[in-house]
């Protein structure tokens, strides 16, 4: 067996079969470097974009929670009075109902929106 296989590699349709052989694999190399390539460039595409959604949900989300903050108050009064000061601060809240109410509603919402798209 190993006399067959060494007069198969050393015939004189060896080397030109080998050199076949050897310039297929190489196309073969090269198509699949391109796809590869471009199926890269697509992921990159992808991912600067997906980051530029989140830099403007980030920021939208922001402007929220400000105006939320801005309608309801300093939230750091909420912690310097305590828990007293937060029920009582609560309270107001519901009896007033501000605007504010429906942009935190709407933060939460968009919150839980952002999380269940990540699972």
């Amino acid at each position: 067996m190993l006399k067959a296989l060494a007069a198969a590699l050393t015939s004189r349709a060896a080397g030109p079969i080998a050199a076949v052989a050897a310039l297929a694999l190489a196309v073969v190399l090269a198509v699949c470097a391109s796809g590869w390539q471009a199926q890269r460039a697509g992921y990159e595409r992808r991912i600067a974009d997906l980051t530029r959604q989140s830099e403007r949900s980030h920021a939208l989300m922001r402007a929220q929670l400000a105006a939320c903050h801005a309608a309801t108050g300093d939230p750091q009064r909420l912690t310097e009075t305590g828990y007293a000061g937060a029920r009582d601060g609560a309270q107001g809240l519901l009896e007033r109902r501000p605007q504010g109410i429906d942009a935190c509603a709407r933060m939460e919402s968009a919150d839980e929106a952002v999380l269940s798209n990540l699972k």
